[in-house]
């Protein structure tokens, strides 16, 4: 259906790599959700993909438009606060790791998630030492994996802003709440949501990419994707089985210069890195713990990564090619963007390995 160099153009252009976003809710609607670790990070992804300052965007953050809660591989992404039921019926109504933890230390979470729930009604903000007085005392693993499961079934919410762990608000502060409860049929639904927006937003992809992403197992995935047959075309490319939404249509290459931020979702969004880069180039821009680098995408591949630092007014740039140097004028006209958009002044250059 779509060669290799179709399909690396087609997932290129999906996330507004060739053009940024207007509208930072119709991005974070492709996206689904941005890899959140750490604030700053998440941010440069968001900026990346929207044509916006730094200020609108930090101000989007704050506007309750968004929340920053544990999710795909039990991980900490930023959503757009109508996705988190969505995100409760995908992640929140079945068993995982969390469950199996406090089984095993017979932890009775259900009680600890509603002393969690009761808090939260009374404080506008909750802290993590005050939620780790309700959990006691074991290890922080289980501390953060309860914290976690609260925030998946629908209760607290780091707040956006916060580059620490410490402060959390309820659900209820981002308007009318209500429990959620699990319901056989808007689960499966919420399923065949989530893989049609993935599919939307990053496809062509095989199953494997989806699991890898979200961090569900094929059993979890398999009754929603048994439903989602008459919407999706399949094909078969050097032994590999992709999956896209019926009507995916080709895209022009592009030779636009896309500087992507360290987790970009358009990046990890897929099981194999190798569909953008070599293996060699994987080693380089992912850390031994699984840190991915910014990178620099050109020519519809990865060329080398790059990095800030901040300079008083200034920000001091770092390129690393990944074998020879090119597009060096475009490269230069997207730092000088970047720079723009956070009010400051690209200084020097600097190039490694030259």
């Amino acid at each position: 259906m779509f060669t290799k160099a179709e399909i690396t153009q087609i997932r290129l252009s999906k996330l507004g790599m060739n053009k940024p976003f207007t509208e930072p809710t119709t991005f974070m609607n492709q996206a689904i959700a941005l890899q959140s670790q750490n604030h700053q990070p998440a941010l440069v992804n968001f900026l990346q993909h929207v044509d916006m300052s730094w200020r609108d965007a930090e101000q989007f953050f704050e506007d309750n438009q968004v929340i920053k809660i544990w999710a795909n591989r039990l991980t900490l992404h930023t959503f757009l606060v109508e996705d988190w039921e969505m995100v409760f019926r995908v992640f929140g109504t079945r068993a995982n790791i969390v469950h199996r933890l406090c089984k095993k230390e017979g932890i009775d979470l259900e009680s600890i998630l509603g002393e969690i729930d009761k808090i939260g009604r009374n404080q506008e903000v909750v802290s993590r030492k005050e939620l780790e007085a309700i959990i006691g005392d074991y290890s922080a693993q289980i501390r953060s994996a309860i914290i976690a499961q609260s925030a998946i079934q629908g209760i607290l919410y780091l707040l956006p802003s916060s580059d620490t762990i410490r402060n959390y608000s309820h659900r209820m502060r981002l308007g009318n709440y209500k429990t959620w409860t699990s319901n056989p049929e808007q689960d499966i639904e919420a399923m065949m949501t989530l893989i049609r927006r993935y599919l939307a937003g990053y496809g062509p992809a095989t199953w494997d990419d989806f699991r890898h992403w979200s961090g569900l197992n094929i059993g979890e995935i398999k009754p929603a994707i048994a439903r989602l047959v008459a919407e999706i075309d399949t094909f078969t490319l050097e032994g590999q089985t992709y999956h896209a939404l019926k009507g995916e249509q080709t895209v022009p290459a592009s030779e636009k210069v896309f500087l992507s931020g360290k987790f970009d979702q358009s990046v990890i969004a897929y099981k194999d890195p190798t569909w953008i880069m070599t293996e060699a180039q994987r080693k380089s821009a992912w850390t031994v713990n699984g840190h991915c680098s910014a990178i620099i995408i050109a020519g519809n591949r990865a060329i080398g990564l790059w990095k800030y630092e901040w300079k008083k007014e200034n920000l001091q740039f770092t390129i690393s090619y990944f074998e020879e140097s090119c597009f060096e004028t475009e490269i230069k006209q997207e730092l000088e963007r970047f720079a723009s958009r956070l009010e400051k002044q690209a200084a020097e250059i600097q190039y490694e390995g030259m």
